[in-house]
């Protein structure tokens, strides 16, 4: 007998297109690790962290995907992936992709907000937005509490460059990272929010297109 559980289908591009940005965000980790180490900058620190969460946010997506395809290929009659799985793996993307942002905030403000602190509160704000998430079982939370981080992050990134004559790579970058991150929510929300198919075929395309440039400059960056 087949089971009754069926993956929607656009599932094999949602696996891809998370796939390829896990790889991205590890290959900006290891690609910004020279100019660390020669430096030692606590911004590029937090910059660097700040993909590694990235990427353990995405991880959390795939091991989903991995359940659910589990599910679909059982040979079980009435075959179905737990509960719990969509709200645990919400959990987890909410917890990671918070705390990835706000170490991308806090490497632009550690120099004027230096606290040894910084770990605790991240975390506690992290898990704070992440519990809403799973007991609201809404991506809602997440992304206006996300938005609400990108647009501090746009904004710091201004204020750090106002006046200078000739902008740092580093300027650049954290606009690309905001179009990356809020096209990204908008990918996400689609998951559990009725979108089209197209919609988020070309939403995907758009964030992932964000994510290249990312990496090239960065690649161009660090030379």
């Amino acid at each position: 007998m087949s089971p009754d559980f069926f993956l929607p289908p656009d599932f094999g591009i949602e696996v891809l297109y998370t796939v390829l940005i896990m790889i991205f965000t590890f290959l900006v980790f290891y690609k910004t690790r020279e100019i660390y180490e020669l430096t030692k900058h606590k911004g590029v620190q937090f910059f660097r962290y700040a993909f590694i969460l990235l990427g353990l946010a995405y991880a959390s997506r795939l091991f989903l995907y991995g359940s659910l395809l589990k599910s679909s290929l059982s040979f079980e009659p009435f075959s179905r992936p737990s509960p719990f799985l969509a709200p645990v793996s919400s959990l987890l993307l909410a917890y990671f992709s918070t705390l990835a942002i706000l170490y991308l905030l806090y490497s632009t403000i550690w120099r004027e907000y230096k606290t040894e602190h910084f770990l605790t509160i991240a975390n506690s704000v992290a898990l704070l937005i992440s519990i809403i998430a799973f007991i609201s079982r809404s991506p809602l939370a997440v992304l206006l509490s996300q938005v609400v981080l990108l647009v501090a992050l746009v904004v710091m990134n201004i204020r750090n460059h106002k006046g200078d004559k000739k902008k740092t790579p580093m300027y650049a970058l954290y606009f690309l990272i905001a179009l990356f991150w809020l096209v990204s929510l908008l990918v996400m929300s689609g998951m559990r929010i009725q979108f089209s198919l197209w919609l988020k075929l070309v939403l995907e395309a758009i964030s992932l297109s964000a994510m290249v440039v990312l990496y090239y400059k960065i690649s161009r960056w660090v030379r």
